[in-house]
């Protein structure tokens, strides 16, 4: 099964949990509020769990949904369509969805994050690095537990690199064809602020991570 935008479920089933967001466990009290948006299979779904959240996840895919973990509410959507009634203290948008290639989309992602945050609340996001995403060639990029990932073919314009990643498990192979923009620091600020936020925050050394709080908590 895939994805409306060819992603596999059961690829998503089978990459592990390897501590992408473990950046988050001291960001997280016991009981706070979680909306992730673009779950998925719930990998980081899991581990928001065992940090003692309590989560929101979202995907406009049934057949990821129907793989997430239990003891969280789901709800199928599109991320720039929800609309949920109540705010959260942090919401995370991980998976380089920040990175959509279409300017209209990234800021529609970014509007349903503030719109479902608490004034004191976080927004966490992941994102690629613009340099890879300029150098990079066809070849292999690394293993993800048991299933190696190489870059099948890539070609790049002003705006926009578009990318075919191959992954492979013994014999089984998938494949996934997309389009991203290279995001800049200054460029994540400019629209984070046109979004409604603050000063971009980087959590992590390699700046893949970045945080925001709203910049006027009084208006949220």
């Amino acid at each position: 099964m895939q994805t409306s935008d060819g992603c596999s479920v059961e690829l998503y089933r089978r990459v592990p949990y390897l501590g992408e967001i473990d950046l988050l466990k001291s960001r997280l009290r016991p009981g706070m509020s979680v909306l992730e948006l673009g779950c998925g299979t719930g990998r980081l779904t899991n581990a928001l769990l065992s940090f003692g959240a309590v989560v929101t996840a979202v995907d406009n895919s049934s057949g990821m949904l129907a793989h997430a973990p239990s003891g969280v509410r789901l709800v199928h959507s599109d991320i720039e369509a929800l609309r949920l009634s109540e705010r959260f203290d942090l919401v995370l948008l991980a998976s380089c969805m920040i990175n959509h290639f279409d300017g209209a989309v990234r800021a529609a992602f970014l509007r349903t994050a503030k719109a479902h945050i608490k004034p004191n609340g976080r927004f966490v996001f992941q994102r690629y690095d613009p340099s890879w995403l300029r150098s990079v060639e066809d070849g292999s990029v690394g293993q993800v537990g048991n299933v190696s990932i190489l870059v099948d073919a890539v070609t790049r314009s002003a705006d926009a690199v578009e990318m075919t990643l191959k992954y492979q498990e013994a014999d089984l192979v998938w494949t996934h064809s997309f389009a991203v923009a290279p995001l800049e620091e200054n460029d994540l600020q400019q629209e984070l602020t046109s979004a409604g936020f603050g000063t971009l925050e980087w959590l992590d050394p390699a700046r893949l991570w970045g945080s925001s709080a709203p910049a006027n908590p009084a208006n949220v």
